[in-house]
């Protein structure tokens, strides 16, 4: 039986001292309180018998000896021995009803987990399972409990490598610090179905020695099978995130963390004694802290809540600070008449990254999508735009062999004639957005380039900017598109304007540069050697650093709306690097802007045009020529061209009357000029008609656009082409060339 210390003080004791048995148990103190009460009241009743003994007879002594007893005694015994006994009874029953209510706050709390918790003796049988275990298993409590855990739920290919780490954890002995106490397998359900479990075990000790374990284990089947639909459908676009176990937490009305699990202290970075008792608020971000009180105190004056009982994404706030995106299953219940809530916490930092990337690499397709459209339209616009070009350009040449250079006439036809140039470098440059346009790549002396768009620039960056040249002389021969190299010239030029609205000075400089290993390092995408530097500096407002490293995002502008594409740049970087050069951007805020591109230099240095040294070809000597050509003035001028240089034309306007004349002319054809795209059909198409017929004749295509398969495609097959806007002597060297080849 149990024993009670009684540890009120008498009257009249003095504090901290007792009586003679003040070292004695309660129920002796009361037994000694008791004795000595009887034999205090029997003496009080006997001393007032013997003084009344001669008045009362001695039976009347008798008979009034026990009531007068019991009467004196009564109030003693009540306050002295019932009284501390009822006492004692009410603090034994108080305890255990302390008990029962832990033991059920316990209980609740294992069956709001949103986890399997399970306890297994040392011999591996189930004494305790929750319902979240038993709604895995598909097994009601009493059909689990006292049951063999491995021998019942574990499938049989795993049950030794299980039963091994639950033997190594439960051992107590050194084995049991090397076992994973995180650990996955499946369990057998009722339909003998697996489930997959994430588990977390605890030993359970006992005055010092193990007497089972505790395990608290996450269902993770479904998200097996989400992942690996993920890596199947994304693997190019998505991140797989890390498996983690949940976070649970419990927080009260009073809005602070009562309990918790390992998981949601780690997740928000701190211990498990550190997280409990600290104010949910320290958790939230500052934006969300307002809402979070409203909705806290709206339900608890209301019992409405927007967020219970469903999943939404939120930020936690972790214990270094640091800001994350998290999933949040909120919901309440209700212990002792208490309102608690339940928080479900999982880290989808992972997952926000990964569709991050997934959204960027969209944006990429898009981009790619329009610039596409983009270069379909330029194609088509080249293609008529450039016919009409070649109209003009050679008729201006007709032109000018008829009258000599006294004509007056003649410095407007060269005028002319100068346009058309100018005009097809604009259309070289639309085509750009879709790099459907192929490089021509020949030597280029940048200061050349350079000194012929001065003029041009200075005229569009206006009179409040001022121009600094200053090209090194002698600069060295780069290999490279002269339409292109213009364009990122004009390109800087045009954004340096726009940084300085109040005006400004432009500085475009050329030097010789030449880069050894360590210096190639300091400058990214940089290669050690020789090379051309051209600098474009300004001296307008100036980038951060942010807006730095994106200006040659395609589709960016600091510009306002309707004033710029955000290709100027982008096409610049693209350019630069179909050359194999590299750039670098310099740039403050307040301090301007400078822009330096890199060119390599030729293998062979040489002057810039050398290569561009026209020679007439001889005149023709009768030769017959299929020229097929839909536009009529670019028909007309380049019959004239060929007739009045020796040849002899068979012109036709589509392919069905070309297909005409050759019927009637073939013998004598020697050649096909023809148009790449006709009114009725491909050019290609009807050449390859014509070479089944007569295989031996030569082939020129023109075209005022063409894609650089179609031009690979010529190659292949061995045909030359000629682009439209062509010039007389580039159409009569063409044609020339094939016949002198020929008859080689």
């Amino acid at each position: 039986m149990p024993s009670y210390n009684y540890t009120k003080k008498e009257p009249g004791e003095a504090p901290g001292k007792g009586g003679p048995a003040a070292h004695l148990t309660a129920p002796a103190r009361l037994l000694a309180v008791l004795i000595v009460s009887i034999f205090s009241a029997e003496l009080v009743v006997m001393i007032v018998l013997f003084l009344l003994k001669d008045l009362l007879h001695p039976l009347t002594v008798v008979l009034i000896d026990a009531p007068l007893l019991v009467l004196i005694l009564s109030p003693a015994l009540y306050f002295f021995l019932f009284k501390p006994l009822l006492s004692i009874v009410e603090e034994r029953r108080e305890a255990e009803l302390a008990v029962l209510r832990e033991r059920n706050k316990l209980r609740r709390y294992l069956e709001v987990a949103g986890v399997i918790v399970i306890v297994l003796d040392k011999q591996g049988r189930v004494e305790l399972i929750n319902r979240k275990g038993c709604e895995v298993l598909g097994f009601r409590e009493e059909e689990i409990l006292g049951k063999d855990w491995f021998l019942n739920f574990i499938p049989e290919r795993l049950k030794a490598e299980v039963q091994l780490v639950f033997s190594m954890l439960v051992s107590g002995g050194a084995d049991s610090d090397e076992a994973e106490s995180y650990y996955e397998n499946p369990v057998l359900t009722r339909g003998g179905f697996e489930r997959t479990i994430l588990w977390h075990n605890s030993v359970l000790k006992e005055g010092g020695r193990v007497i089972g374990l505790l395990s608290s284990g996450e269902d993770i089947t479904e998200r097996k099978l989400t992942e690996k639909a993920l890596k199947e459908s994304e693997a190019r676009y998505r991140l797989v995130h890390n498996t983690a176990f949940d976070g649970i937490i419990i927080a009260n009305a009073g809005d602070r963390i009562i309990d918790c699990n390992d998981s949601a202290a780690r997740i928000f970075g701190y211990s498990r004694g550190e997280f409990i008792g600290i104010p949910v608020t320290t958790i939230i971000p500052e934006k969300y802290k307002e809402l979070h009180r409203r909705g806290l105190k709206r339900f608890l004056e209301t019992g409405e809540s927007k967020v219970q009982g469903q999943i939404a994404e939120y930020e936690g706030i972790k214990k270094t600070g640091e800001i994350f995106p998290l999933e949040l299953a909120l919901n309440n219940f209700t212990l002792g008449g208490v309102i608690h809530f339940t928080a479900m916490i999982r880290d989808i930092t992972e997952r926000k990254k990964a569709e991050r990337e997934r959204e960027l690499m969209q944006a990429r397709l898009s981009q790619s999508q329009k610039m596409e459209a983009i270069g379909r339209f330029a194609g088509g616009i080249a293609h008529d735009f450039n016919n009409i070009l070649t109209a003009i350009r050679g008729n201006a040449e007709l032109a000018i062999e008829e009258i000599g250079k006294d004509d007056p006439l003649y410095s407007r036809l060269d005028g002319i004639i100068t346009s058309v140039l100018l005009a097809s470098k604009l259309t070289r440059q639309l085509l750009l957005f879709s790099r459907g346009q192929p490089f021509e790549l020949v030597p280029l002396d940048m200061n050349k380039i350079i000194s012929d768009l001065l003029l041009m620039i200075s005229r569009l960056i206006g009179e409040e900017i001022t121009i600094s040249a200053d090209l090194a002389p002698q600069v060295w021969t780069i290999e490279a598109d002269e339409g292109n190299i213009e364009q990122v010239i004009m390109n800087l030029a045009v954004n340096a304007k726009d940084a300085m609205p109040e005006g400004g000075k432009l500085t475009i400089k050329t030097e010789n540069i030449v880069l050894d290993e360590k210096s190639a390092e300091s400058i990214p995408d940089a290669r050690a050697g020789e090379a051309v530097r051209l600098t474009v500096a300004d001296t307008g407002v100036g980038m951060s650093k942010e807006l730095v490293s994106r200006i040659f995002e395609p589709f960016f502008t600091t510009k306002e709306a309707g004033k710029g594409t955000g290709f100027g740049l982008a096409v610049v970087y693209s350019t630069v690097k179909q050359h194999n050069g590299w750039i670098t951007v310099e740039s403050e805020p307040g301090l301007g802007t400078t822009f330096r591109i890199y060119f390599p230099v030729m293998m062979k240095k040489r002057e810039a045009g050398a290569a561009h040294k026209d020679e007439r070809s001889a005149p023709g000597k009768g030769e017959k020529i299929l020229l097929v050509e839909d536009d009529p003035k670019v028909l007309d001028f380049t019959r004239m061209a060929l007739s009045r240089h020796g040849y002899n034309v068979a012109a036709a306007g589509n392919a069905a009357e070309a297909l005409e004349v050759f019927e009637k002319e073939k013998e004598d054809i020697q050649m096909v000029l023809c148009d790449m795209v006709l009114s009725d059909q491909s050019g290609l198409h009807l050449v390859d008609q014509l070479l089944e017929k007569k295989p031996d004749m030569a082939v020129v295509f023109t075209s005022g656009f063409l894609e650089a398969s179609q031009r690979l495609l010529l190659n292949g097959k061995g045909y030359r082409y000629l682009q439209k806007p062509y010039s007389m002597l580039s159409l009569l060297k063409t044609v020339g060339d094939c016949f002198a080849r020929g008859r080689d």
